[in-house]
């Protein structure tokens, strides 16, 4: 069976991974507009895409629901993604590669980066006992294990009481190490959005790699069931990430450039401290087909959309993702 391949920009901007010419852009290949893909890579980016104060931290990985994944992980839209895979798939891979890491290098990325930031700062803390409540929390969490720990060595109660009073400790411990910390909202607006993004960007190229190395490439899927929607014949992978897959759906080919990129750009300087404006995409290459095509961004009808990629598209269109879905049946 041959398989349809998923766009670059997809594992890339999915998991941020990263020459370009004026003459040949990418995005106008990929049939898309220069203020969505950066959209879509500050996004993926930061793992969500929110444009509001700082929610809770929901994690990531395959134990979060397909829903928590798809509100970090987005796919955009691609009007002429057929024309890319079936053309030099290879080639474009390198071509998003170099875009994606001249925008996240760009003085572009960093002001919206640093908007972004700045609107996810917390507001406000969780409420938190007094000093001499924690204290007696602390004494009776002690009191609690003594009593478990005797407990278990004469066998007073069943096993199911016991594991019982073990969670009810785990959830204890839990919470007085939150209450340790007296501004956790801010502790972790400050992990999650450093100053420097460098961090966050260093951590997802390494993602991809960990991520990448684990695809079954091989894997077989199932005839198309009625509904037209193949699966894996291995369960297993049926229950990998929204990530995982997309990697499978970009294929071998794509995922070995990719990969040589990432581990190329890890060996130098993440992002440079001199950073420069991005092109103007409209009047670059000047009598090329592409430059004669007008990149309109797409707004929210706000007057900071127009010029902030941050800001989320009014319509995102039918998703990449279901667009695979029809073309794939996967």
């Amino acid at each position: 069976m041959k398989r349809k391949t998923i766009t670059t920009f997809t594992v890339l901007s999915g998991l941020l991974l990263t020459a370009f010419t004026f003459a040949d852009d990418i995005i106008k290949k990929l049939g898309m507009e220069h203020s969505n893909a950066q959209y879509y890579i500050l996004g993926n980016l930061l793992g969500n895409f929110s444009s509001g104060e700082m929610e809770e931290d929901n994690g990531s990985g395959e134990n979060e629901s397909v829903y928590q994944q798809a509100e970090s992980f987005k796919l955009p839209y691609a009007r002429l993604l057929p024309s890319v895979i079936s053309g030099d798939k290879a080639g474009a891979a390198k071509e998003l590669c170099a875009y994606i890491k001249q925008y996240v290098n760009s003085q572009d990325f960093a002001d919206a980066y640093n908007k972004r930031r700045e609107s996810a700062k917390p507001g406000s803390e969780p409420w938190r006992p007094d000093a001499e409540t924690i204290q007696s929390q602390k004494k009776s969490l002690k009191q609690q294990e003594a009593q478990l720990a005797q407990y278990k060595k004469n066998k007073q109660l069943p096993a199911s009481t016991l594991d019982a009073m073990e969670k009810s400790l785990v959830s204890q411990k839990k919470q007085l190490a939150q209450w340790e910390d007296p501004h956790p909202n801010q502790t972790r607006w400050e992990k999650n959005y450093p100053a420097d993004p460098t961090p966050i960007v260093r951590s997802k190229l390494q993602e991809y790699l960990a991520l990448v190395a684990t695809v079954d490439f091989t894997a077989q899927l199932t005839e198309p069931d009625k509904y037209k929607i193949k699966k894996f014949i291995n369960p297993l992978y049926e229950k990998k990430s929204l990530k995982w897959k997309a990697c499978y759906r970009a294929g071998k080919e794509v995922n070995e450039v990719v990969t040589a990129f990432v581990k190329e750009w890890l060996k130098g300087e993440i992002i440079t401290s001199v950073k420069e404006k991005m092109p103007d995409y409209k009047n670059a290459g000047a009598g090329s087909p592409a430059s004669n095509t007008p990149d309109t961004p797409v707004t929210t009808g706000s007057a900071d959309s127009k010029t902030d990629p941050a800001a989320k598209p009014v319509k995102e269109k039918k998703s990449l993702l279901n667009k695979l879905k029809k073309v794939t049946g996967f």
